[in-house]
């Protein structure tokens, strides 16, 4: 075995660089080899010299940070490139390989390092691998300026200084405007468009500090005739740098004329329902409305059964352009739930109170819900009405002889309402097909029952948008059961009411308005065979005029009039009394926007025409309790 002084000797005497290196970098032993390339003495313990002072300055980072790194994370590096510096300022190559181990006071480097014929054939190549790399960047440059200059939309291409460097026929043909006008110059805007909509300097910042912008919809060119949705992206080069910007347009000219097309169709449709109501209800009310105070009187028993014809008739018109100016409505996308106090008890009653002329000579017991239904509820009321009239009527349609019943319970943050008939009953399998627009039980030219097919489907529309949903059980022959469930928030369960809640339509004072002379001589003899003292108006105008100068109780409303309107009016009512007395609209428009303005404008019911005398007073007589009611517990 050698001793450790002959080992030392040959290793002083290797014919390749040989040191000891701490973990701060200090030469702790180098050969007689290495000690030439670093212009040091062999076996000296230079520990104020460290192997960095030796090399070049970009050799000291790679020392710093890449033989670190390695050493690291697997304790070995195997040939890193380096370069030597010696005394007379010549730059010598050498490829160093390192591994760490464990000395007696720690941790220490071994290297090897020998002279590198290899780099210097690397550098001799390197000014043909420049040109090739050049030449390959050159290409990269030709394929993106072609495709900037065929890309298909509007495209600018930027340096870091916002200054174009490529610009799209795209972009010379929408605005008119050549590309060698606009590269090397700064660009302002993807479009021009018009300062007060972007902050484009913003945009710029934001997008050259690495966040790709693009519009949140779109915008109006300031300089052609179009609009645009844009996007500025950042693009980066080979050492991942932020280059400068890509500036896109996309035409949307043609979707947005479609959209405005679309919301304009929409508008007029919705004129077009909103005025259809009114020319069809209003001239039905008047039809109807002498027929209610025909009923008051005794009559042969062959005009009684006429009248009831009649009266059943106008029932099914009056429901059936309900149905479809909803349908439309709910199709359209306009119906937004809207929830309010409403009594359960009331609008049970409302429902079946419209759907008795229904029944027409029939044998049909019509029901409804015990006492314990009278609770208060937020919920959407009018959605509601409309779904529980569908369902009844669609009981009474169906149901020759026995009962239509109507209950309700309130259960999990929700009316669950149940309605039950006794009629011919369907095959529960077709429920799903029932609920589809259009769709009839029978549609033979021998078929029983009409119908436009749109009961069902309007009321499964309605329970879904307002988070309901519809439920059924049928046994042909036996009859049928429908749920809808619906949610709701308790405001208050059955109690005690206050003898001042009690108020009847007797011996107060009501203004009735309306520009047709029919519908307020009904409103007049209705309300005044029960005692109350009835002052009649033909437009808003004369009303406002009249609540100047009297005190009224109750005032119903017409809404569509002339000279001025029922809205202006009751807007205009309210603004004039401290405690204006509270209004009912009695209008032929009464498609939810409709309901949700008069209700805006101060209406605290809305009943739409032709309305039945049993309604109105049921109306009345529930309006005239809530108010007499707060004004009790106000005082």
């Amino acid at each position: 075995m050698q001793s450790p002084s002959v080992l030392l000797d040959l290793l002083s005497q290797a014919p390749g660089g040989l040191g000891l290196v701490d973990p701060h970098g200090r030469l702790l032993w180098l050969n007689d080899y290495l000690a030439d390339l670093l212009d040091l003495h062999a076996g000296d313990q230079a520990e104020d010299r460290r192997l960095v002072d030796h090399l070049t300055p970009a050799s000291r980072i790679m020392v710093q940070t890449r033989l670190r790194q390695e050493l690291a994370m697997g304790g070995r590096l195997e040939e890193l490139a380096l370069d030597v510096l010696a005394s007379n300022g010549d730059r010598i190559p050498v490829m160093v390989s390192a591994a760490q181990t464990q000395g007696t006071e720690g941790p220490l480097i071994q290297l090897c390092v020998s002279r590198a014929p290899v780099r210097r054939a690397y550098e001799a190549a390197a000014p043909l691998a420049e040109k090739r790399a050049e030449a390959e960047r050159r290409s990269a440059r030709d394929v993106i300026s072609a495709f900037v200059r065929h890309c298909p939309v509007p495209l600018i291409m930027t340096d870091a200084d916002l200054v174009a460097t490529g610009v799209s026929q795209a972009w010379e043909k929408t605005y008119g405007r050549p590309a060698q006008d606009m590269v090397g110059q700064r660009v302002d805007s993807p479009a021009r468009a018009r300062p007060a909509q972007i902050d484009w300097p913003k945009v710029y910042a934001r997008a050259l500090a690495g966040e790709a912008m693009s519009s949140e919809g779109p915008v109006r060119s300031a300089l052609v005739d179009m609009w645009f949705e844009w996007a500025v992206i950042p693009w980066r080069d080979a050492e991942g740098a932020i280059g400068g910007l890509l500036l896109m347009n996309f035409d949307v000219s043609a979707l947005v004329r479609a959209r405005d097309a679309a919301a304009a169709a929409d508008a007029a449709k919705s004129r077009f329902l909103a005025n259809l109501s009114h020319e069809l209800r209003t001239p039905l009310n008047s039809v109807l409305a002498p027929l209610e105070l025909l009923r008051g009187h005794a009559l042969p028993e062959a005009a009684h059964k006429a009248l009831e014809t009649v009266a059943q008739a106008g029932a099914e018109v009056t429901r059936r352009i309900t149905t479809l100016l909803d349908f439309s409505q709910l199709e359209g996308g306009g119906f937004t739930p809207q929830s309010s106090p409403l009594s359960v008890r009331t609008l049970c009653d409302e429902v079946l109170t419209e759907c008795a002329d229904l029944i027409g000579d029939r044998p049909i017991v019509l029901s409804g819900p015990d006492t314990g239904a009278d609770v208060q509820v937020s919920a959407d009321g009018d959605a509601l009405k409309r779904i529980l009239i569908q369902l009844v009527a669609n009981g009474v349609k169906f149901t020759e002889t026995g009962a239509v019943s109507l209950d309700v319970q309130y259960e999990d943050d929700a009316l669950v309402f149940t309605v039950a008939d006794t009629g011919c009953g369907f095959d529960i399998d077709s429920f799903d097909a029932l609920v589809r627009p259009f769709h009839q039980r029978d549609v033979t030219a021998t078929r029983k029952h009409g119908g436009m097919g749109l009961g069902l489907a309007l009321a499964d529309g309605l329970a879904r948008a307002v988070g309901g949903e519809l439920t059924a059980q049928s046994t042909i022959g036996v009859g049928s059961r429908v749920t809808l469930r619906a949610p709701a928030v308790l405001l208050s369960t059955p109690g005690v009411r206050s003898a001042a809640t009690d108020a009847e339509p007797a011996a107060l004072r009501i203004l009735a308005v309306d520009d047709n002379p029919a519908n307020l001589a009904v409103l007049n003899a209705v309300l005044a065979a029960t005692g109350a003292e009835v002052t009649c108006a033909e437009n808003g105008l004369e009303a406002v005029e009249l609540s100047r100068s009297m005190d009224f109780d109750l005032v119903l409303m017409d809404v569509q009039m002339p000279v001025m309107d029922g809205l202006t009016a009751m807007r205009t009512i309210r603004a004039e009394h401290p405690c204006p007395p509270p209004m009912i609209v009695v209008s032929a428009n009464v498609s939810r926007p409709e309901v949700a303005e008069a209700r805006a404008a101060g209406a605290v019911e809305v009943l739409g025409k032709p309305v039945g005398a049993a309604v109105l007073l049921q109306t009345v007589g529930a309006v005239l309790q809530a108010a007499a009611e707060q004004a009790w517990r106000a005082a």
